[in-house]
């Protein structure tokens, strides 16, 4: 699945979720879009305003690299960030506190969970993180044991109920870029894998990331 259209007559280094096209034709509609290129910009929007980046609703422009090589590449975080942040907007963050929140509370969201129908699951340190239907739930493996509940039954269970299940530290090196541009934050992660992988699948398995 792709998330932003960039538009470049010459080659671009980013993650495969972009669409990197040479022809504005080409771009998948309704994605947020940069086009890189002065002229093409200028061929294309004649009464662009050069000093501003947005050429239009979800639409920015910016240099090419061999025009001005800075500007270039902060512009292009600066998309990167963009998107990345507006894709974040209406997922909802859940904490699982069994302290904090009554029975009643914790069986709502328990029922809740396992009626996600495509659910994907991370396993960061002592947390684990389930997304579905643009919401994350976050379980404290430290503070379910402090409860004197079992864990490792507890982690199997999710696991079960998973269509994935990421349990590997390289999970983390291959998203490090995507969650820094959130301030870190990991529980982003089984959100991200969903949304670049197309999970729809209803099998369980346990991610091999990609070699390279």
């Amino acid at each position: 699945m792709k998330v932003a259209n960039i538009v470049s007559s010459s080659n671009i280094n980013v993650s495969e979720e972009f669409n990197v096209v040479k022809s504005i034709n080409d771009i998948i509609d309704g994605l947020p879009t940069l086009i890189v290129g002065y002229e093409y910009v200028k061929k294309n929007y004649p009464d662009f305003d050069v000093t501003d980046i947005i050429l239009g609703k979800n639409i920015y422009w910016t240099v090419k690299r061999t025009e001005k090589r800075d500007k270039f590449e902060e512009d292009l975080i600066w998309f990167k960030t963009k998107v990345y942040q507006d894709l974040i907007k209406n997922i909802n963050y859940v904490l699982v506190d069994p302290i904090q929140q009554s029975p009643k509370t914790l069986i709502k969201i328990i029922r809740k969970i396992f009626s996600i129908k495509n659910k994907v699951s991370y396993v960061h340190g002592n947390m684990i993180y389930i997304y579905g239907e643009n919401l994350i739930f976050g379980l404290d493996l430290n503070l379910l044991n402090y409860m004197k509940m079992n864990t490792t039954k507890i982690k199997n269970r999710i696991k079960t109920i998973s269509n994935v299940f990421l349990d590997n530290d390289n999970i983390f090196i291959e998203y490090k870029k995507n969650v820094g541009r959130l301030g870190n934050q990991v529980r982003y992660i089984p959100y991200f894998y969903s949304i670049i992988h197309g999970e729809n699948n209803t099998t369980s398995l346990i991610h091999i990331p990609r070699k390279g």
